[in-house]
């Protein structure tokens, strides 16, 4: 990997066109001269155009002798890519995986995407362009969500607390901790203050905020209010964690971002993201099962299912998934987990098979004595 990451470093210290940004500035100050002396005077067009030619030919071949260097880091660094990677991935690659159209589907997730990530002018670019039907009130979300997050970054916690009590029924109902918990980063910002001269502040503030939370959160505010006890030496306090943590505001600002996108109904990380870097965790062992494919020429006749299973990080894992007990495959829509009147559980197909198909038959449970008819059976929801 040394050579890719030595042609990466030169790529990078050379691969920016920020020092080009004044040439062309230059050029579109030539293009509008070139416009107003025209509109000024009709007569001096063809002079003009000629001028402007000049000058455009001039700056295409300086443009083209100054990106060289640019260009050729970049062939070094794709050639270094190729020769460590020599790999097909459009092995793993499948034309019939989105429903037709895909194009729209897949603009649409890109458009989210950048919206999700604050990149709003390029999102308007891609939705006008591609005709995409995005609620401008979803943008305007996500504007406000980022000015929040600014705010946080900047450690004013103002705006973040009044979102917070704007939506207090709504995130009250999900069971979310983050109004009281930005209340009291701010009761900790106030409290850390240089040389103790915020605690007169942070006490103050609790008495006009902490009220309202003391049903619940009482264990908590009493933590928070013993740390006066402490105050000439916090650092070696039961409260140093809580007083000092390094990652407080990252924390909050986290959390902040999960409660606002649940409230919008959508997770906390772009689907985007997640899809891509799941298939680059996956792509490995799909590239290693396409070979074997291959060389037995066989092919994966299942739909809908990878031809093996893809082992994905905890936090991959957004509902319930339920392996039949007796046919070891995981139940879909179209093959409902089941539940028999003894209590076992297995899938539609299965119970299918163990009654040969007749809804009248009985059969006995793969774990139990009992007997029970396929019509018993009760469809299960995780």
């Amino acid at each position: 990997m040394d050579a890719i990451i030595k042609e990466f470093n030169r790529l990078e210290k050379n691969g920016s066109f920020d020092k080009y940004i004044e040439d062309v500035d230059q050029l579109i100050a030539l293009l509008q001269k070139t416009r107003n002396t025209i509109d000024a005077a009709p007569q001096s067009r063809r002079e003009q155009l000629a001028i402007l030619k000049s000058g455009c030919t001039e700056w295409t071949n300086k443009m083209a002798e100054s990106q060289k260097e640019i260009y050729g880091a970049l062939s070094k660094y794709a050639k270094a890519l190729d020769k460590k990677f020599k790999v097909d991935i459009e092995a793993a690659y499948n034309p019939d995986a989105f429903p037709k159209p895909a194009d729209k589907l897949l603009d649409r997730a890109v458009a989210m995407h950048l919206i999700r990530e604050g990149q709003f002018q390029v999102a308007d670019r891609l939705i006008h362009e591609a005709n995409l039907d995005i609620p401008e009130e979803l943008e305007q979300e996500f504007m406000d969500m980022y000015r929040i997050l600014e705010s946080l970054k900047q450690k004013d916690l103002r705006p973040a607390i009044e979102w917070a009590a704007s939506k207090r029924d709504k995130l009250a109902q999900s069971g979310s901790n983050l109004e009281f918990n930005l209340h009291s980063l701010q009761f900790v910002h106030f409290f850390t203050y240089p040389n103790g001269t915020g605690t007169r502040l942070a006490l103050e503030y609790a008495r006009e905020n902490f009220a309202v939370f003391g049903d619940r959160y009482l264990a908590d505010i009493s933590k928070l209010m013993c740390a006066f006890l402490f105050q000439s030496n916090l650092q070696a306090s039961p409260y140093a964690s809580t007083f000092l943590s390094p990652s407080a505001w990252d924390d909050v600002a986290h959390s902040f971002t999960k409660e606002f996108c649940s409230l919008l109904g959508l997770s906390a990380d772009s689907p985007l993201y997640l899809a891509a870097l799941a298939g680059a965790i996956a792509l490995p062992t799909l590239l290693k099962m396409g070979s074997i494919m291959r060389e037995k020429q066989t092919e994966w006749s299942s739909e809908n299912e990878l031809p093996v299973e893809i082992p994905l990080p905890s936090s991959f894992q957004f509902h319930a998934i339920f392996v039949c007990p007796v046919s070891k495959e995981q139940t879909t829509d179209e093959n409902p987990p089941m539940m028999m009147p003894c209590g076992h559980i297995v899938a539609k197909d299965s119970l299918a098979r163990m009654s040969k198909g007749n809804p009248n038959q009985r059969f006995k449970c793969p774990y139990c004595p009992n007997e029970s008819i396929p019509n018993q059976a009760i469809r299960v929801y995780f």
